[in-house]
């Protein structure tokens, strides 16, 4: 006979084994046991106990120098593993994108109020973003987040996020519903979103939706720029590019550094 109910400790466990898994968002990429345990209000042995096993099983990786911990080989192997509804046309759009403005192109997919990275095609630069695979972002200030939440209904938006106030990640950060309501009729309107320094200082994001998959499932993909690189004739091809939908990129467009 199979068991489908946990005991209580090993329930307890392995929620919060999720718990610290869902501390290593986009954020915060990289913590310590010590961070872990005062985020999660735990003993620091009962962390040092949970850590030990999840980098056992590879969920988790050790910096041997730092003793710092960020996500192992098995969470982005899982995040890497996209559903068979997203074609092999968004990836080839994804490396295209990224050949042409040699800048970080993302997939990512609605995980309640976040969204999870699902891919990336990397840019080369130094002054780049570096999106880590299996990360997660709040959807109410990322480009591609918003995007996401532009694909439901209002109604469901407000179950899931409420009226606020949103978590502030920077100044520019839209923070209540109405605002929030007001920047997704634009997005499905002009079906494109973008976020200048609402997550992070110093990075802009453009996204588009992809397709509705025949599982349901949403997938949006967006370009993430350092506003360092963001001269105005480089967001106008970005945005025309993403707009123009999955097709080769033409040979020879030059590429503003």
């Amino acid at each position: 006979m199979v068991r489908t109910t946990l005991p209580p400790s090993e329930s307890r466990t392995l929620v919060r084994g999720l718990q610290i898994l869902r501390l290593f968002a986009a954020g915060q990429p990289v913590l310590t046991q010590s961070h872990i345990a005062e985020a999660l209000g735990l003993p620091l042995p009962t962390v040092g106990r949970l850590c030990r096993a999840l980098v056992e099983m590879r969920f988790l990786e050790l910096d041997a120098g730092s003793r710092r911990l960020r996500l192992g080989p098995e969470i982005r192997s899982l995040a890497t593993t996209i559903p068979q509804d997203t074609t092999q046309d968004a990836r080839e759009w994804m490396r295209a994108l990224n050949e042409q403005f040699d800048e970080d192109v993302n997939l990512a997919m609605r995980d309640d109020a976040h969204v999870l990275y699902l891919d990336t095609a990397p840019g080369t630069s130094r002054l780049g973003v570096q999106t880590q695979l299996g990360s997660r972002a709040p959807a109410h200030c990322t480009a591609v987040g918003k995007c996401l939440l532009a694909q439901l209904d209002d109604q469901i938006v407000l179950d899931r996020l409420g009226r606020g106030p949103y978590e502030r990640r920077t100044d520019k950060t839209i923070r209540h519903w109405p605002e929030l309501r007001e920047e997704l009729a634009l997005i499905r309107s002009s079906g494109l979103s973008i976020s200048i320094e609402e997550f992070e200082l110093g990075l802009a994001g453009f996204a588009v939706a992809l397709p509705q998959g025949a599982g349901g499932v949403q997938f949006a993909l967006s370009v993430a720029v350092p506003t360092a690189r963001l001269q105005p004739d480089r967001a106008s091809a970005i945005k025309s590019a993403l707009l123009a939908g999955p097709h080769p990129v033409p040979h020879g467009v030059e590429i503003d550094e």
